[in-house]
Protein backbone atom coordinates (compact mmCIF):
# COMPACT_ATOMS: atom_id res chain seq x y z
CA UNK A 1 0.00 0.00 0.00
CA UNK A 2 1.41 3.41 -0.66
CA UNK A 3 0.27 7.05 -0.76
CA UNK A 4 1.06 9.33 -3.52
CA UNK A 5 -0.36 12.94 -3.83
CA UNK A 6 -2.88 11.84 -1.30
CA UNK A 7 -3.91 8.96 -3.58
CA UNK A 8 -4.30 5.36 -1.92
CA UNK A 9 -2.70 2.90 -4.22
CA UNK A 10 -3.53 -0.80 -3.24
CA UNK A 11 -1.48 -3.26 -5.30
CA UNK A 12 0.33 -6.81 -5.53
CA UNK A 13 3.35 -7.59 -7.65
CA UNK A 14 2.62 -11.22 -7.62
CA UNK A 15 5.64 -11.55 -10.08
CA UNK A 16 7.96 -11.17 -7.17
CA UNK A 17 6.37 -13.45 -4.41
CA UNK A 18 4.21 -11.31 -2.68
CA UNK A 19 0.65 -12.58 -1.52
CA UNK A 20 -2.17 -10.53 -1.50
CA UNK A 21 -2.36 -7.51 0.73
CA UNK A 22 -4.00 -8.07 3.97
CA UNK A 23 -7.67 -6.14 4.26
CA UNK A 24 -8.21 -5.05 7.63
CA UNK A 25 -6.94 -7.76 9.60
CA UNK A 26 -7.65 -6.71 13.09
CA UNK A 27 -11.24 -7.57 12.18
CA UNK A 28 -10.60 -10.62 9.72
CA UNK A 29 -8.31 -12.14 12.01
CA UNK A 30 -6.14 -14.35 9.78
CA UNK A 31 -4.02 -13.80 6.85
CA UNK A 32 -5.35 -13.99 3.37
CA UNK A 33 -4.79 -17.24 1.52
CA UNK A 34 -1.75 -17.44 -0.89
CA UNK A 35 -2.53 -17.48 -4.62
CA UNK A 36 -0.10 -19.43 -7.05
CA UNK A 37 2.31 -16.85 -8.98
CA UNK A 38 2.11 -15.56 -12.52
CA UNK A 39 5.60 -16.66 -14.28
CA UNK A 40 8.26 -14.33 -14.20
CA UNK A 41 7.16 -13.09 -18.20
CA UNK A 42 3.86 -11.57 -16.45
CA UNK A 43 3.80 -7.71 -15.31
CA UNK A 44 2.11 -7.65 -11.86
CA UNK A 45 -0.95 -5.11 -12.25
CA UNK A 46 -1.00 -1.69 -9.85
CA UNK A 47 -4.40 0.38 -9.64
CA UNK A 48 -4.71 3.62 -7.94
CA UNK A 49 -8.03 5.35 -6.90
CA UNK A 50 -8.75 8.61 -9.13
CA UNK A 51 -12.59 9.63 -7.54
CA UNK A 52 -16.08 8.66 -6.25
CA UNK A 53 -19.99 9.33 -7.31
CA UNK A 54 -21.83 10.11 -4.08
CA UNK A 55 -21.98 8.07 -0.99
CA UNK A 56 -24.65 8.08 1.56
CA UNK A 57 -22.56 11.08 3.51
CA UNK A 58 -22.62 13.28 0.55
CA UNK A 59 -18.66 12.24 -0.20
CA UNK A 60 -17.37 14.09 -3.41
CA UNK A 61 -13.38 14.55 -3.89
CA UNK A 62 -12.67 17.74 -5.72
CA UNK A 63 -11.66 16.39 -8.71
CA UNK A 64 -15.47 15.33 -9.42
CA UNK A 65 -18.44 17.50 -9.88
CA UNK A 66 -16.55 20.61 -11.39
CA UNK A 67 -15.08 21.26 -7.82
CA UNK A 68 -18.82 21.22 -6.19
CA UNK A 69 -18.89 20.95 -2.70
CA UNK A 70 -21.20 18.01 -1.31
CA UNK A 71 -22.09 19.54 2.36
CA UNK A 72 -25.51 18.90 2.65
CA UNK A 73 -27.10 15.30 3.75
CA UNK A 74 -27.98 13.23 1.19
CA UNK A 75 -30.82 13.92 -0.76
CA UNK A 76 -31.74 17.10 0.04
CA UNK A 77 -32.12 19.66 -2.98
CA UNK A 78 -28.68 21.17 -2.44
CA UNK A 79 -27.33 18.00 -3.18
CA UNK A 80 -28.47 16.62 -6.43
CA UNK A 81 -25.33 14.56 -6.34
CA UNK A 82 -25.84 11.87 -3.28
CA UNK A 83 -26.49 8.14 -4.84
CA UNK A 84 -28.84 6.61 -2.41
CA UNK A 85 -28.81 2.69 -3.51
CA UNK A 86 -26.54 2.32 -7.09
CA UNK A 87 -27.11 -0.64 -9.00
CA UNK A 88 -24.59 -0.71 -12.17
CA UNK A 89 -22.66 1.88 -14.36
CA UNK A 90 -21.79 2.67 -17.50
CA UNK A 91 -19.75 4.84 -19.54
CA UNK A 92 -20.96 6.61 -23.05
CA UNK A 93 -19.00 7.62 -25.94
CA UNK A 94 -18.75 11.10 -25.09
CA UNK A 95 -17.46 9.43 -21.08
CA UNK A 96 -20.18 10.30 -19.73
CA UNK A 97 -20.90 7.97 -16.78
CA UNK A 98 -24.29 6.88 -16.23
CA UNK A 99 -25.59 5.59 -12.83
CA UNK A 100 -28.83 3.55 -12.01
CA UNK A 101 -30.06 3.97 -8.46
CA UNK A 102 -32.83 2.22 -7.60
CA UNK A 103 -32.74 4.44 -3.92
CA UNK A 104 -33.50 7.48 -5.94
CA UNK A 105 -35.96 5.49 -8.92
CA UNK A 106 -33.58 7.60 -10.95
CA UNK A 107 -30.67 7.16 -13.86
CA UNK A 108 -27.71 10.12 -13.02
CA UNK A 109 -25.47 11.20 -15.42
CA UNK A 110 -22.34 12.52 -14.93
CA UNK A 111 -20.21 14.76 -17.09
CA UNK A 112 -16.45 14.94 -15.87
CA UNK A 113 -15.50 16.67 -18.88
CA UNK A 114 -18.10 19.75 -18.29
CA UNK A 115 -18.91 19.33 -14.72
CA UNK A 116 -22.33 18.93 -15.98
CA UNK A 117 -25.01 16.57 -14.19
CA UNK A 118 -28.78 14.77 -15.35
CA UNK A 119 -30.79 13.05 -13.25
CA UNK A 120 -33.20 10.94 -15.50
CA UNK A 121 -36.51 9.95 -13.55
CA UNK A 122 -38.86 9.15 -16.59
CA UNK A 123 -38.50 7.57 -19.70
CA UNK A 124 -40.72 9.00 -22.36
CA UNK A 125 -44.21 9.19 -20.34
CA UNK A 126 -43.04 5.97 -18.07
CA UNK A 127 -41.63 6.93 -14.25
CA UNK A 128 -38.74 4.68 -13.85
CA UNK A 129 -39.74 2.43 -10.99
CA UNK A 130 -36.34 0.46 -9.93
CA UNK A 131 -33.61 1.04 -12.76
CA UNK A 132 -31.21 -1.71 -13.08
CA UNK A 133 -28.89 -2.92 -15.37
CA UNK A 134 -27.32 -0.77 -17.64
CA UNK A 135 -25.07 -1.36 -21.60
CA UNK A 136 -24.00 0.19 -24.01
CA UNK A 137 -22.88 -1.16 -27.69
CA UNK A 138 -20.26 0.29 -30.04
CA UNK A 139 -21.98 3.22 -31.30
CA UNK A 140 -22.76 4.60 -27.83
CA UNK A 141 -26.15 3.48 -27.44
CA UNK A 142 -27.56 2.58 -24.01
CA UNK A 143 -29.46 0.24 -22.41
CA UNK A 144 -31.51 0.21 -19.36
CA UNK A 145 -33.47 -2.52 -17.79
CA UNK A 146 -36.29 -1.20 -14.77
CA UNK A 147 -36.93 -4.07 -12.53
CA UNK A 148 -39.81 -2.41 -11.37
CA UNK A 149 -41.66 -2.17 -15.00
CA UNK A 150 -40.23 -5.20 -16.31
CA UNK A 151 -39.26 -2.61 -19.53
CA UNK A 152 -35.99 -2.11 -21.07
CA UNK A 153 -34.96 1.00 -22.72
CA UNK A 154 -32.38 2.78 -25.77
CA UNK A 155 -31.52 5.57 -25.91
CA UNK A 156 -29.55 6.71 -28.64
CA UNK A 157 -25.59 8.05 -28.77
CA UNK A 158 -26.54 11.28 -27.73
CA UNK A 159 -28.14 10.11 -24.02
CA UNK A 160 -32.08 11.07 -25.20
CA UNK A 161 -34.48 8.25 -25.27
CA UNK A 162 -35.16 6.42 -28.13
CA UNK A 163 -37.68 3.64 -27.45
CA UNK A 164 -39.04 0.63 -25.72
CA UNK A 165 -37.44 -2.52 -26.50
CA UNK A 166 -39.78 -4.27 -24.17
CA UNK A 167 -42.66 -1.96 -22.66
CA UNK A 168 -44.22 -1.45 -19.13
CA UNK A 169 -46.81 -3.80 -18.80
CA UNK A 170 -45.91 -6.61 -21.57
CA UNK A 171 -45.24 -8.86 -18.75
CA UNK A 172 -42.82 -10.82 -20.34
CA UNK A 173 -39.74 -10.40 -17.88
CA UNK A 174 -40.86 -9.72 -14.24
CA UNK A 175 -37.59 -8.37 -13.18
CA UNK A 176 -34.63 -7.78 -15.29
CA UNK A 177 -31.62 -6.92 -13.79
CA UNK A 178 -28.12 -6.79 -15.56
CA UNK A 179 -27.91 -6.46 -19.36
CA UNK A 180 -25.14 -7.53 -21.82
CA UNK A 181 -24.59 -7.09 -25.47
CA UNK A 182 -23.16 -9.74 -27.68
CA UNK A 183 -19.76 -8.60 -29.66
CA UNK A 184 -21.44 -7.70 -32.74
CA UNK A 185 -23.92 -5.69 -30.58
CA UNK A 186 -26.94 -7.25 -32.40
CA UNK A 187 -28.32 -9.86 -29.59
CA UNK A 188 -29.15 -8.18 -25.92
CA UNK A 189 -28.52 -10.47 -23.38
CA UNK A 190 -31.42 -9.69 -20.15
CA UNK A 191 -31.42 -11.47 -16.56
CA UNK A 192 -34.50 -12.42 -15.51
CA UNK A 193 -34.16 -13.37 -11.57
CA UNK A 194 -37.77 -14.29 -10.61
CA UNK A 195 -37.69 -16.54 -13.77
CA UNK A 196 -33.98 -17.56 -13.30
CA UNK A 197 -33.38 -17.12 -16.66
CA UNK A 198 -31.08 -14.78 -19.30
CA UNK A 199 -33.57 -13.79 -22.17
CA UNK A 200 -31.77 -13.62 -25.96
CA UNK A 201 -33.29 -9.84 -27.49
CA UNK A 202 -32.73 -8.84 -30.88
CA UNK A 203 -32.28 -4.75 -31.61
CA UNK A 204 -35.99 -4.85 -32.22
CA UNK A 205 -37.22 -6.14 -28.65
CA UNK A 206 -38.19 -9.65 -30.06
CA UNK A 207 -37.02 -12.33 -28.32
CA UNK A 208 -34.22 -14.61 -29.97
CA UNK A 209 -33.88 -17.00 -26.93
CA UNK A 210 -33.68 -18.41 -23.83
CA UNK A 211 -31.10 -18.99 -21.03
CA UNK A 212 -32.53 -21.69 -18.51
CA UNK A 213 -30.17 -21.34 -15.75
CA UNK A 214 -29.75 -24.65 -13.31
CA UNK A 215 -30.56 -23.61 -9.80
CA UNK A 216 -27.12 -23.28 -8.41
CA UNK A 217 -26.73 -20.43 -10.69
CA UNK A 218 -30.14 -18.56 -9.31
CA UNK A 219 -30.61 -14.93 -8.53
CA UNK A 220 -28.27 -13.89 -11.90
CA UNK A 221 -26.57 -10.84 -11.02
CA UNK A 222 -23.89 -10.39 -13.85
CA UNK A 223 -23.57 -10.89 -17.25
CA UNK A 224 -20.75 -10.95 -19.34
CA UNK A 225 -20.14 -12.13 -22.84
CA UNK A 226 -16.02 -13.34 -23.59
CA UNK A 227 -15.43 -14.87 -27.19
CA UNK A 228 -18.77 -15.04 -27.98
CA UNK A 229 -19.77 -17.08 -24.87
CA UNK A 230 -22.08 -15.91 -21.87
CA UNK A 231 -21.08 -15.89 -18.52
CA UNK A 232 -23.49 -15.75 -15.85
CA UNK A 233 -22.83 -14.97 -12.10
CA UNK A 234 -25.59 -16.26 -9.84
CA UNK A 235 -26.14 -14.57 -6.40
CA UNK A 236 -27.46 -17.43 -4.74
CA UNK A 237 -24.44 -19.60 -4.40
CA UNK A 238 -21.98 -16.77 -6.11
CA UNK A 239 -20.77 -19.28 -9.26
CA UNK A 240 -20.08 -18.23 -12.43
CA UNK A 241 -21.57 -20.67 -15.33
CA UNK A 242 -20.68 -20.36 -18.71
CA UNK A 243 -22.84 -20.82 -22.08
CA UNK A 244 -22.94 -20.89 -25.30
CA UNK A 245 -25.63 -18.38 -26.99
CA UNK A 246 -27.96 -21.33 -28.28
CA UNK A 247 -27.99 -21.86 -24.01
CA UNK A 248 -26.08 -24.89 -23.70
CA UNK A 249 -24.06 -24.87 -20.50
CA UNK A 250 -20.34 -25.65 -21.49
CA UNK A 251 -19.01 -25.54 -17.95
CA UNK A 252 -18.41 -23.60 -14.67
CA UNK A 253 -15.35 -20.65 -14.49
CA UNK A 254 -13.75 -20.60 -11.07
CA UNK A 255 -10.75 -18.17 -9.71
CA UNK A 256 -8.27 -19.43 -7.13
CA UNK A 257 -8.89 -18.32 -3.44
CA UNK A 258 -12.46 -16.76 -4.30
CA UNK A 259 -15.00 -19.19 -2.89
CA UNK A 260 -17.72 -16.91 -3.38
CA UNK A 261 -17.51 -13.97 -5.97
CA UNK A 262 -19.31 -10.96 -5.27
CA UNK A 263 -19.31 -9.03 -8.79
CA UNK A 264 -17.31 -9.54 -12.06
CA UNK A 265 -16.37 -7.97 -15.27
CA UNK A 266 -14.52 -9.11 -17.82
CA UNK A 267 -12.00 -6.12 -19.49
CA UNK A 268 -11.49 -6.49 -23.14
CA UNK A 269 -8.88 -4.39 -24.57
CA UNK A 270 -6.72 -6.10 -21.62
CA UNK A 271 -8.84 -10.01 -21.95
CA UNK A 272 -8.77 -10.16 -17.48
CA UNK A 273 -11.42 -10.86 -15.47
CA UNK A 274 -11.76 -8.53 -12.29
CA UNK A 275 -13.37 -10.61 -9.43
CA UNK A 276 -14.48 -8.95 -6.01
CA UNK A 277 -13.67 -10.92 -3.47
CA UNK A 278 -15.87 -10.58 -0.65
CA UNK A 279 -13.84 -12.21 1.79
CA UNK A 280 -10.99 -9.77 1.68
CA UNK A 281 -12.94 -6.73 0.62
CA UNK A 282 -10.37 -6.61 -2.58
CA UNK A 283 -10.94 -7.07 -6.50
CA UNK A 284 -8.27 -9.57 -8.06
CA UNK A 285 -7.42 -9.20 -11.30
CA UNK A 286 -6.89 -12.63 -13.78
CA UNK A 287 -6.00 -13.78 -17.03
CA UNK A 288 -7.60 -15.53 -19.63
CA UNK A 289 -6.11 -18.92 -18.01
CA UNK A 290 -7.19 -17.80 -14.52
CA UNK A 291 -3.90 -17.06 -13.17
CA UNK A 292 -3.75 -14.26 -10.14
CA UNK A 293 -1.81 -10.93 -11.97
CA UNK A 294 -2.92 -9.17 -8.74
CA UNK A 295 -5.16 -7.11 -6.11
CA UNK A 296 -6.27 -4.32 -5.09
CA UNK A 297 -8.51 -2.50 -2.33
CA UNK A 298 -9.68 -1.55 0.42
CA UNK A 299 -12.11 -1.55 3.45
CA UNK A 300 -13.62 0.69 5.50
CA UNK A 301 -15.95 3.79 4.96
CA UNK A 302 -12.91 6.56 3.19
CA UNK A 303 -13.64 8.00 0.07
CA UNK A 304 -11.79 5.48 -1.68
CA UNK A 305 -12.48 2.51 0.60
CA UNK A 306 -15.66 -0.08 0.24
CA UNK A 307 -17.68 -1.93 2.55
CA UNK A 308 -19.18 -3.94 -0.36
CA UNK A 309 -18.48 -4.72 -3.88
CA UNK A 310 -22.04 -5.56 -5.79
CA UNK A 311 -21.12 -4.38 -9.38
CA UNK A 312 -17.77 -3.89 -11.57
CA UNK A 313 -17.95 -2.09 -15.01
CA UNK A 314 -14.83 -1.64 -17.35
CA UNK A 315 -14.99 1.45 -19.52
CA UNK A 316 -13.43 1.44 -23.32
CA UNK A 317 -9.94 3.58 -21.80
CA UNK A 318 -9.81 0.70 -19.07
CA UNK A 319 -11.05 2.76 -15.70
CA UNK A 320 -12.38 0.32 -13.53
CA UNK A 321 -15.55 1.40 -11.99
CA UNK A 322 -16.68 -0.16 -8.79
CA UNK A 323 -20.09 -0.34 -7.18
CA UNK A 324 -20.95 -0.36 -3.54
CA UNK A 325 -24.88 -0.35 -3.53
CA UNK A 326 -25.36 -0.86 -0.09
CA UNK A 327 -22.94 2.26 0.98
CA UNK A 328 -24.54 4.87 -1.70
CA UNK A 329 -21.25 5.10 -3.86
CA UNK A 330 -19.43 4.62 -7.27
CA UNK A 331 -15.63 4.34 -7.17
CA UNK A 332 -13.30 4.58 -9.91
CA UNK A 333 -9.65 3.03 -10.36
CA UNK A 334 -7.30 3.41 -13.06
CA UNK A 335 -4.14 0.58 -13.51
CA UNK A 336 -0.18 1.58 -14.18
CA UNK A 337 -0.86 1.77 -17.36
CA UNK A 338 -3.42 4.67 -17.71
CA UNK A 339 -2.35 8.19 -18.68
CA UNK A 340 -5.22 10.73 -16.98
Amino acid sequence: MRNIGGVLIVAVALASGQAPPSVEQASVGQAPPSVEQPSVEQVSVEFRHLYTFGSKDGIHPATVLNRRPATAALGKAENPYGLVFPVAVVTDLRRRVWITDSGTASVHVFDIATGAYREIRRVGDVPLRQPSGLAVDGQGRIFLTDSGTGAVFMFDEKGEFQHALLKPGEHFLEGPTAIALSEDGKTIYVADPPKNVVVELNREGEVNGTISLPPELGEPAAISVVDNQVYVLGNRQHRVGIFSPAGSQRGELRWDGIQFPSAFTYDVAHRRFLVANPRWMTVEIFNGEARNLGAFGQLGEGVDQMQRVDSLHVDPQGLLYLVDSHHGKVLVFADSTHVL
